[in-house]
């Protein structure tokens, strides 16, 4: 008897489709938005690459919302793999020496400059 009312329960339930993204797409707006300023306002600020490579990649990120097909999921994804790759190894060519790797590259290039 109990089995049957549990049956009974859960067929009444209206049961949500789900969908691929873990958020709503209000959400996803909004943050793709302030992530696009915010990366933006970086790049004229300070001129890394790897800024400009985000301010894309996030936003980008929205078409997801375009279409329910897989295919283009998965698509999308290896896109945004493979800028965030390039984003991470900019990250590290582009990095700024410290000070003290700044004046020992100094000394060592006026010591080259001093033996020729």
């Amino acid at each position: 008897m109990l089995n049957l009312e549990m049956l009974s329960l859960m067929a009444s339930q209206e049961i949500e489709k789900p969908n691929l993204f873990p958020f709503p797409f209000n959400m996803h707006l909004i943050f793709s938005a302030l992530a696009l300023v915010f990366f933006i306002y970086r790049f004229t600020t300070q001129k890394k690459p790897f800024q400009l490579i985000l301010a894309i990649a996030i936003p980008l990120s929205l078409t997801v919302w375009i279409s329910e097909n897989r295919t283009w999921f998965y698509i999308l994804g290896l896109i945004e793999l493979i800028l965030l790759v390039i984003a991470f190894i900019t990250s590290i060519i582009f990095k700024k020496k410290m000070p003290a790797e700044e004046n020992s590259s100094a000394s060592e290039a006026a010591e080259g400059n001093t033996e020729s």
